[in-house]
């Protein structure tokens, strides 16, 4: 018992540690300016893109909001392979949200991106492993 929360922990930490290693690289990249000259006009003053970073951040959340309802609703010991196809769908599109968004798009976007990579990778590699070891201990 005491090893099933202690795997569990681990994948907790894991996620909230790429949820906010995301949402950091996401605001920071807000405070670069867009390097697309036909953008700006001669007077242009850069200002930080509140709106779309928040957007950006809340797009990223998804899957950390879903995957954090299925383990507080425990889908995820009662329907392991329904709630890991899910999760694995949401990433894959929010993988093509951020694809389809990235020409001409602003460096958030583009951090957005590369998290979201990030996301998918750790989704379809690292967690099977971590819940693999859940269940196996």
């Amino acid at each position: 018992m005491e090893n099933k929360l202690q795997n569990n922990f681990m994948l907790i930490r894991l996620l909230l540690g790429l949820w906010l290693f995301g949402c950091l690289n996401i605001i920071y990249h807000g405070q670069q300016q867009n390097p697309y000259p036909f953008i700006h006009d001669t007077g242009y003053v850069f200002e930080y893109p509140v709106k779309g970073v928040i957007l950006t951040c809340v797009l990223f959340s998804i899957y950390f909001i879903a995957r954090g309802l299925s383990t507080f609703l425990k889908l995820d010991t009662t329907y392991p392979i329904l709630t890991y196809t899910a999760c694995s769908c949401i990433v894959i599109g929010q993988f093509l949200i951020a694809l389809f968004g990235s020409m001409h798009a602003p460096p958030y976007w583009a951090a957005y991106l590369i998290n979201t990579v990030i996301l998918l990778l750790s989704q379809l590699f690292i967690i099977p492993a971590l819940l693999h070891k859940k269940k196996s201990s």
